[in-house]
């Protein structure tokens, strides 16, 4: 590797010309089994650019060497509540620059364009076996805060997922074992009939209503006011062929919260909790069902999802 090899490395920003050498990298079988299915045509490889470039939430470093690219990371920025934190995404190198430190010196610079960007705390993920990037995260400080068993099935054999974090600038204060006690208190009635179903279009103004709770979304990454606009979008970004859902729990005609997540294709055959909203007033009125009451009824759901034709056609 050595410095001079580094100083002579240059960044740049990510443009439509880098789809060929990157359609290259991404169907190398040794990056692509760790990032998804591959082989994938220049043509999806473009449009993917195209429309990563129009995301204001996505920064993209390209790193080259001797003016050729050689690899690439994305600096993406979490919204709302969680806007302080940044995620490393899609970071790869070509094939014939491994070894080189081009992949260190992409991580480091994302880094510094996340303290740029005055985020506070930097998150990256590797899976397990990928002891090569595990160890270049881990060299650069990051630390592993929480792993997700059987994430990916890859060479035959379940991996873990891991989450690693780097704290940029201290996150206080933190919450207290007082406050968590005394938010969570809640009294028992199996009486309770909740009905739980995909949201539809005749529940997009009580789901606005929800979005713009002050106290229903302090535990979201929402920030009301929540235009009827804004929530059209997020509706409308629901495709069950992507395996994005949302059920929202009823009682009666009444919206009493909902649950986001993304199903996942192989191979990262998961589910991944993306948002949960519930009526902070409507909770506080009534009674609710014990917590392993509601959670068996939203498994009940997610399993009738999971093994439904639709979901089986996009695995």
């Amino acid at each position: 590797m050595g410095s001079v090899l580094l100083s002579k490395l240059r960044f740049r920003g990510l443009s439509v010309e880098d789809a060929d050498w990157i359609t290259e990298a991404l169907n190398d079988p040794e990056v692509a089994k760790y990032l998804g299915i591959y082989p994938r045509t220049e043509h999806e490889i473009r449009n993917d650019v195209k429309n990563d470039l129009e995301k204001v939430q996505e920064r993209y470093v390209v790193a080259e060497l001797d003016g050729e690219p050689a690899g690439c990371i994305c600096v993406s920025l979490d919204m709302g509540r969680c806007r302080h934190l940044g995620w490393l995404e899609g970071l790869f190198v070509r094939r014939k620059h491994w070894g080189k430190g081009v992949g260190y010196a992409l991580t480091n610079e994302g880094i510094k364009l996340a303290r740029e960007l005055g985020i506070r705390k930097v998150m990256i993920t590797t899976t397990e076996g990928n002891e090569r990037a595990k160890r270049l995260y881990e060299k650069l400080g990051f630390k592993i805060e929480v792993y997700e068993n059987d994430h990916a099935y890859i060479d035959g054999s379940w991996r873990k997922e891991y989450v690693m974090g780097l704290e940029l600038s201290p996150c206080k204060p933190k919450l207290s074992e007082s406050s968590i006690t005394s938010n969570n208190q809640s009294s028992q009635n199996s009486n309770i009939k909740i009905n739980v179903r995909q949201v539809g279009d005749p529940d997009l103004d009580e789901v606005h209503k929800l979005q713009n709770c002050p106290e229903s979304t302090k535990s979201s990454r929402r920030i009301p006011p929540i235009t009827k606009d804004e929530t059209k979008r997020w509706y409308e970004g629901l495709k069950s062929q992507e395996g994005k859902y949302c059920l929202a729990c009823f009682e009666n005609d009444k919206l009493l919260g909902y649950l986001q997540f993304t199903a996942f294709s192989p191979p990262h055959l998961h589910l991944r909790l993306d948002e949960i909203i519930v009526d902070s007033k409507k909770s506080q009125k009534k009674q609710q069902m014990p917590w392993s009451k509601r959670l068996k009824a939203s498994r009940k759901d997610m399993d009738t999802i999971k093994y439904s034709p639709t979901y089986r056609k996009q695995a």
